[in-house]
This record gives C-alpha cells, structure tokens and sequence, in this order.
C-alpha cells in the first residue's frame, strides 16, 4: 500500500513505536555503557506511555529508571551517580519547548 502511495518501487516502514524506540535507546544504553549497573535517567515530562514501556523493559533487565524533573538540570542527588542515559523528549508532553542546556 506504501508503495502504491508514494510510487516508489520499494517501501519500508518502521515496526517500533516512539515508546519503544525510547526502550531500545536505554537498552542500547546499558550495553554501551562503562557501568552496567548505570542507571537511565528520564525527563518527568515524557509522555507518560514513553515512561511506562521504559520502566516496564527495564524491570526484568535490571535497569535502574530514574524519573526526574530536569527542566533546572540534573538533580544534585543524582548528578553524583553513574549515569547510562538520559532521556528528554522534545517538545515534551506539557508541550512547553524547554532550552536543554542544563541537561546537556
């Protein structure tokens, strides 16, 4: 049908959902990561389906989510921590476009 639409020859089409592209993302995270005992920090203005996947893939994996306001930046209690990654989500689901410097 993608094809038919767009009248190119071939046509692909993404299987993974924003969510669970966010979920990959950590996973890929943790892998990569110096720590595997890192923890995977994430924006409290996620869309809460994004938090919800993320927390539930993390579970049986062993990842610590950290789900924090950081609109001012990291918080100090957890900019001591080892840390695998962070997640923002831009605009975030307040709708409020945010300068991510802080965090960045």
């Amino acid at each position: 049908m993608v094809a038919d639409l767009t009248g190119l020859p071939t046509s692909g089409a993404s299987l993974l959902d924003e969510a669970t592209a966010a979920a990959e993302a950590m996973s890929l995270s943790r892998r990569m990561g110096k720590n595997k005992k890192g923890l995977f920090l994430v924006d409290a203005d996620a869309l809460p389906q994004t938090i919800a996947v993320i927390e539930t893939r993390a579970e049986p994996t062993g990842v610590e989510v950290v789900v924090a306001d950081l609109s001012a930046g990291i918080p100090d209690d957890i900019a001591g921590r080892e840390i695998n990654g962070v997640l923002l989500q831009y605009p975030g689901a307040s709708g409020v476009v945010r300068d991510l410097k802080p965090v960045v």
